[in-house]
């Protein structure tokens, strides 16, 4: 008969082989990246890399949506929740605990409790200015290394941070300050060699996830060595500064792939890669030199150009016979929540926020649909409650009551309220031409515009008045949707506001880093 002691052994040997067999997954977000800012979509963008992955070992996601500005979009893929079910304000990312309720499950920490090793590197965005409990590492990363904040130096890491005490350095490695390790690197290649780091020490024997948001293309525009990849005869300074920074996360690309390649990692590995939002193709936003063409306005705009991003899916678990192929059906950045989760073979029922009164998980299992073999499966996703009227919008009052919110249900979209800019770009945009100086608001007021997003992507026909009947049930769905948002019937400051003066303080303390002041 096997003793206890051999019985044990061998349980924990299976555990270590099932452990084994789980995917590694990887989710790698660019920042600020427009539609037409990728070789795929337009030639005038170095992107070789990504280009050639997408042709011989990916799948284009042609419709990948997103929140219009990063904060809600990152608080989307950790938490699963459509930003109306957690935030839709890039401000709430300086609350007390940041955007997200405490008591919402993050992505890793339900991977973890399968046996991942989780892991992040990059932009964080998701709280940590006031609070430990907001971290990554309290939130279920077993190491971070990056900056908590929306935008910094690429090159020396400083920002204002949530404070207005004046510029320090923001980054930090899980538990603490980086203390020297700001200033060594441009931002590609610092957390390109921290990812490398992490790759070749990993245990194989453990499943990896991995959260690599770059900190390329967002402002400021400086592009670091790839700005010798575009002609100055042929290209302006902006679109040069902007679309180097592009291939800075092109050559990031290149480098996660090449190493999970060489450590035979790649085979078992899944890899989503997409924009946190549209590009900034304004005066009125920080980079004003992105390009969303053919799509209409860009980054905090409800048009096309601020929610649709560029994305794709590669690694091993593509099949080969997906490899080279595009596909068109509805994907939210929510979405892949429970995709991971259902390659983990982990339930995503986030129990303990429910308990708490807060919405469960959104979102589909996209899986069948991205690597399954069936290429019959379509999208399970028909409706995308993109923003409701409470997402921020810059001209707005604090908190937004009429903010730029729109909703895609079938082919149809409606936008409603203001919006912060409306133009179109071009093929080359910025060019020699452009003219920032005549960028005005529009808006689609209080009953909004409807088009039909697949007969007309670049949102030029308003067809409300031709489609009475359609516009009429868009509208009645959006208010039903207003009044679902965390926001509706709650005090504007629910999360708790950050103390300026001790998050100052706490700078000093830290020696001129960043960092959280308050423990509970």
């Amino acid at each position: 008969m096997m003793s206890v002691r051999t019985a044990l052994a061998v349980l924990l040997i299976l555990s270590a082989c099932e452990a084994a067999e789980l995917p590694n997954i990887i989710a790698f977000l660019g920042d600020d990246m427009g539609w037409s800012n990728a070789g795929w979509h337009n030639n005038n963008t170095q992107t070789p890399f990504m280009d050639n992955l997408i042709r011989n070992e990916g799948i284009e996601l042609d419709r990948h949506y997103v929140f219009f500005y990063c904060s809600p979009t990152r608080t989307s893929l950790m938490s699963g929740r459509l930003p109306l079910h957690v935030t839709e304000v890039n401000g709430h990312a300086c609350s007390l605990h940041g955007p997200a309720p405490l008591e919402m499950t993050f992505l890793p920490e339900k991977l973890k409790s399968v046996g991942y090793k989780t892991h992040q590197i990059g932009k964080w965005h998701v709280g940590g200015a006031a609070s430990w409990a907001a971290i990554p590492i309290s939130r279920g990363f077993d190491s971070s290394f990056g900056y908590l904040n929306g935008a910094e130096d690429h090159y020396i890491n400083t920002n204002h941070a949530c404070a207005s005490c004046g510029q320090a350095v923001d980054l930090w490695r899980s538990d603490r300050p980086a203390y020297g390790e700001n200033g060594t690197l441009y931002s590609a290649q610092l957390y390109g060699q921290e990812m490398e780091n992490i790759l070749r020490s990993h245990d194989q024997s453990t499943p990896l996830f991995m959260y690599l948001a770059a900190q390329d293309a967002h402002a400021p525009d400086q592009p670091g060595k790839y700005s010798s990849m575009y002609s100055t005869d042929k290209y302006t300074k902006d679109f040069i500064d902007y679309n180097g920074m592009i291939s800075g996360a092109d050559d990031l690309m290149r480098n996660l792939t090449t190493t999970l390649k060489e450590l035979d990692m790649w085979d078992n590995t899944l890899i989503v890669f997409s924009s946190d939002n549209g590009g900034p193709a304004s005066k009125k936003v920080s980079g004003s030199a992105a390009n969303n063409y053919p799509l209409r306005g860009g980054k905090y705009t409800a048009w096309e150009g601020g929610f649709r991003a560029i994305s794709f899916v590669t690694g091993g678990l593509v099949p080969e016979v997906r490899r080279g192929t595009k596909l068109e059906g509805y994907i939210h950045v929510a979405d892949w929540y429970k995709t991971f989760c259902s390659l983990a073979g982990v339930d995503s029922h986030d129990a303990r926020a429910v308990a708490a009164g807060y919405p469960d998980v959104d979102g589909f299992d996209m899986s069948p649909y991205i690597i399954g073999l069936n290429q019959s499966v379509v999208s399970p996703r028909t409706e995308i409650p993109l923003a409701t009227r409470f997402a921020g919008h810059p001209k707005d009052v604090t908190p937004p009551t009429n903010g730029s919110a729109a909703l895609i249900v079938d082919e149809f979209k409606l936008v409603r309220f203001a919006q912060f800019y409306c133009f179109w770009q071009g093929v080359v945009y910025p060019n020699k031409t452009t003219d920032h100086s005549n960028e005005p608001d529009c808006t689609c007021g209080e009953e909004g515009c409807l088009f039909n997003i697949i007969s007309d992507p670049g949102e030029h026909i308003d067809l409300k008045d031709s489609l009475p009947d359609v516009h009429a049930k868009m509208l009645a769905r959006a208010q039903q949707l207003d009044l679902e948002s965390i926001e509706y019937g709650r005090d504007p400051n629910w999360r708790g506001v950050i103390n300026e003066t001790l998050a100052c303080e706490q700078m000093v303390k830290n020696g001129g880093y960043w960092g959280p002041y308050r423990t509970e």
